[in-house]
């Protein structure tokens, strides 16, 4: 996946406020909103997971390793006992961190990857090009699809904060080919000149829309201003 992308910069790893926040929005938008946040949620709480998980194995086992070495020294041993157990109770808690942020994990359904997409896109004012692909469905969880085709339109910079600069319009086109349904979104509008081009957010984002669609059995490709969701016909 391409990792330089035109509109990152440098925030920490929190996941954005709703870009809409405030302000009265339709119910497609405000479902879109809540979908977006939760994925984020989950994404941050799986990164943050996996990076804790592996310094908490090793103190585990060198706690292990220093207790079998202390056999005669009872104190010695006890006291590494409770690291061990601080260690377990914090991955214990990791793991109840992720499950309580769990998203994206219902039930796969047979879904129109056209007309969902097709909706997402036009909820943002965007257009949407001949179909190559109407009516093909594909087995998804929806609300993951959806949540990251809106991470994939913030990613070409459509909805995103640019002090009124930018009016990004995003466009759709879909097409079956190889065993797939390709869905590729792109933009066309004013950019600001100056954004960053690393910014933590928007790693997230391609991190997640990522994930869902291997977990699909599918790819997401990224490029400057357009992003490319592959999804196998019939699901993975």
């Amino acid at each position: 996946m391409a990792t330089d992308r035109r509109r990152r910069g440098g925030s920490g790893p929190t996941a954005p406020d709703a870009p809409t926040a405030g302000k009265d929005l339709n119910p497609v938008l405000e479902r879109l909103a809540d979908l977006e946040r939760r994925s984020l949620l989950a994404e941050q709480a799986r990164q943050q997971a996996h990076r804790l998980r592996t310094p908490l194995s090793v103190i585990d086992l060198i706690a292990e390793t220093m207790q079998l070495e202390s056999h005669a020294d009872t104190q010695r041993a006890e006291r590494l006992a409770r690291i061990q157990s601080a260690a377990g109770s914090l991955a214990t808690e990791l793991s109840e961190a992720v499950k309580s942020t769990r998203f994206g994990d219902g039930p796969r359904q047979p879904v129109d990857a056209s007309a969902l997409a097709a909706e997402v896109v036009r909820s943002f004012g965007g257009d949407v090009a001949a179909d190559g692909a109407a009516g093909i469905t594909i087995a998804v969880e929806p609300g993951s699809l959806e949540a990251a085709l809106v991470h994939a339109l913030r990613l070409v910079g459509v909805g995103t904060d640019c002090n009124g600069v930018c009016a990004q319009r995003p466009r759709l086109r879909t097409e079956q080919k190889d065993g797939e349904v390709w869905l590729a979104i792109s933009a066309a509008g004013a950019q600001p000149p100056d954004t960053p081009r690393e910014r933590a957010d928007l790693r997230l984002m391609a991190k997640a829309a990522e994930r869902v669609a291997q977990d699909h059995g599918g790819s997401l490709t990224l490029g400057p201003d357009s992003a490319t969701f592959r999804l196998p016909l019939g699901g993975d």
